[in-house]
């Protein structure tokens, strides 16, 4: 699953001097929740791949580094509790703008995150035959851009934010997630399993707990 990375301009342009000595701004990286589609306040782990150097967190959010010679680099980003890993490869400072160098990664939430109330959310739990969670594997709604993968625990969350991406219909009174005319249905992968298929009922604004016998 790759990260979702865009080349933007530092909406906060940073100037650090230090002792009369002005230090060259190299690389930006911007962090942004996929939920919010906001910048995130966390602090998180941000480094380059191969290089012993601790960016600069600045009030805007971004994390800076200095002086680094013109090459490519392999951006990691650690999400802690509320964000999956991410790692984003091949930078090339030379395609960014020398006044702007700013990277923006968009980071997907794990299962821990704290979603608004109201969200339309599956939660569920992948299990092999022996009842141990399933992890790395790949979770996306079928026709549609909503994946995720499942923690280390076997644990997954999908959310479906943008009500442009589904219908609604109303049964029993109850407002329930439409498809392509259908039922919102998973599409499950992992490299050491077949493809599993999973028809899931999802209430607009409710919780969709499952738990998942894989493969």
């Amino acid at each position: 699953m790759m990260p979702v990375v865009r080349v933007g301009r530092l909406r906060h342009p940073e100037k650090i001097l230090l002792e009369g000595i002005t230090r060259k701004l190299s690389l930006a990286v911007y962090l942004v929740d996929e939920y919010s589609n906001k910048g995130i306040a966390d602090d998180l782990e941000v480094s380059l791949k191969d290089w012993n150097m601790a960016p600069v967190r600045t009030i805007g959010g971004y994390y800076i580094f200095f002086d680094l010679p013109d090459s490519s680099y392999t951006v990691q980003v650690r999400g802690a509790t509320y964000y999956f890993d991410e790692t984003v490869t091949e930078v090339q400072l030379a395609d960014l703008d020398p006044r702007n160098p700013v990277v923006s990664i968009t980071l997907k939430p794990t299962p821990s995150y704290r979603f608004p109330p109201s969200s339309t959310l599956i939660r569920g739990s992948l299990w092999d035959p022996y009842g141990r969670g399933v992890p790395e594997a790949e979770i996306q709604v079928k026709e549609r851009d909503i994946r995720t993968k499942t923690n280390g625990n076997g644990e997954f969350v999908i959310y479906f934010r943008d009500s442009g991406n589904y219908d609604v219909t109303t049964i029993d009174e109850k407002k329930l997630v439409i498809i392509n005319g259908e039922n919102p249905i998973l599409e499950i992968a992992h490299p050491d399993y077949r493809k599993k298929i999973e028809s899931v009922v999802v209430e607009e604004g409710k919780i969709t707990s499952l738990s998942i016998t894989y493969p």
